[in-house]
């Protein structure tokens, strides 16, 4: 995948938006497609990337690494690797990935809480019609 343009309008105005709020980039980071699913699970003892990938169906390989790298980078989890053969690895959330999911999660009981459930559920009304 290319690299979006650093000069771009879009670019600027994230940029912008930004340095005028923080939310705004923490918004960026949750709300990336798998990411508050992967962090969740993390947080929930599934720390294997078999057990991830087990648990989010149709994630391809390539994606959740992506995503793990991502959050390892902004210091949510980090990555262990054991000395066996062969290779183990582990993650888990980090202090600072523990205060987002307890965050995260009252921002899914303020959904419950104020959007409607047929409008929460339409996603996977759309999905099962798919099938």
């Amino acid at each position: 995948m290319a690299n979006k343009k650093i000069t771009s309008t879009n670019a600027m105005n994230r940029d912008f938006l930004e340095d005028r709020c923080t939310l705004n980039k923490v918004l960026r980071i949750i709300g990336k497609r798998w990411v508050a699913e992967v962090l969740v699970l993390i947080r929930n003892d599934v720390r294997r990337f078999s057990q991830l990938k087990e648990c989010l169906a149709g994630i391809s390989d390539n994606v959740l690494s992506t995503v793990l790298s991502e959050l390892v980078k902004e210091g949510l989890i980090e990555k262990q690797i054991f000395g066996e053969i062969p290779v183990r690895v582990e993650y888990k959330v980090t202090g600072k990935g523990r205060e987002l999911t307890d965050l995260m999660s009252t921002l899914c009981n303020w959904g419950k809480k104020h959007i409607p459930f047929d409008v929460r559920m339409e996603p996977l009304r759309r999905a099962a019609a798919a099938l």
